[in-house]
């Protein structure tokens, strides 16, 4: 399914910068896999952010790109052939965890979607899964939900990858994923702050279940300093201009869709 701008994926543009705070959370459930933490295992203890960034390049060519969708499923789809254990239920779990994480990402840094709507993003995001031979996503959000719950209780545990993600997120070298996007100069600054940014969206928007079977420790003055997080975000993104805001990408989408529908 190749989506255009008639979608509520286009008319949202979905990806914005801020949101890239809880795009952690759906590496740290992905890599919480054992299948997928030894697939991605050299690799990430290389650059363990690359992965994120490419998927991020990757969904916004599929959502986002037109006619050079159908050419960029076709390309993870073969790349995927080469991982080793890489079957339809470990990318319907990748599927699974990265839209439950962009919705969550909507739902804490966003005005709320309407049900209807978000139960249509749902669906495109599910029919474009097919393009990569995703067959069996849940049919709806409450499907959706019973299927991570039950992936959590079953199937994953604390891997070696959870640790070198949590490791990770201190930022001790390198840049976080939209890191690029500043001025070299004042990364310096904001490291500090996305090091604490970082894991507090990341653990603290888990699942509780996965929380604590993953032995991350979350007290009540971590949720507010994540309440806290999450106001100043708010604050920031109803300043910033929807051209910076939003990846180019998904705001050339956005404009595309509002255009349509003028």
């Amino acid at each position: 399914m190749t989506l255009g701008p008639e979608s509520v994926t286009w008319r949202l543009g979905w990806y914005t910068r801020f949101e890239l705070v809880v795009l952690g959370r759906a590496v740290l459930m992905q890599v919480a896999h054992p299948v997928i933490a030894a697939a991605v295992r050299d690799g990430y203890r290389a650059d363990p952010f690359a992965r994120l960034t490419r998927t991020i390049t990757s969904s916004q060519l599929r959502l986002f790109g037109g006619e050079r969708a159908a050419g960029e499923a076709q390309r993870l789809v073969k790349w995927h052939a080469r991982i080793p254990g890489a079957d339809e239920e470990l990318f319907r779990w990748v599927h699974a965890t990265s839209f439950d994480s962009l919705l969550t990402a909507y739902r804490l840094l966003r005005p709320r979607l309407p049900a209807l709507h978000e139960q249509q993003l749902y669906r495109e995001w599910r029919d474009t899964g097919r393009s990569l031979g995703i067959r069996s996503m849940p049919g709806d959000l409450g499907s959706l939900r019973e299927y991570l719950d039950d992936v959590v209780a079953s199937q994953l545990v604390r891997t070696d990858g959870v640790g070198g993600l949590l490791e990770a997120f201190e930022l001790r070298s390198g840049r976080a994923p939209g890191g690029e996007h500043l001025p070299r100069a004042l990364w310096p600054v904001v490291r500090p702050v996305a090091a604490r940014v970082l894991p507090d969206f990341a653990v603290g928007t888990l699942p509780p279940a996965l929380r604590d079977k993953l032995r991350l420790e979350w007290t009540d003055r971590d949720a507010r300093r994540l309440a806290r997080w999450i106001r100043a975000i708010r604050a920031m993104s109803a300043c910033v201009p929807d051209s910076l805001l939003h990846y180019p990408m998904p705001y050339r989408a956005m404009l595309s869709a509002r255009s349509s529908r003028a």
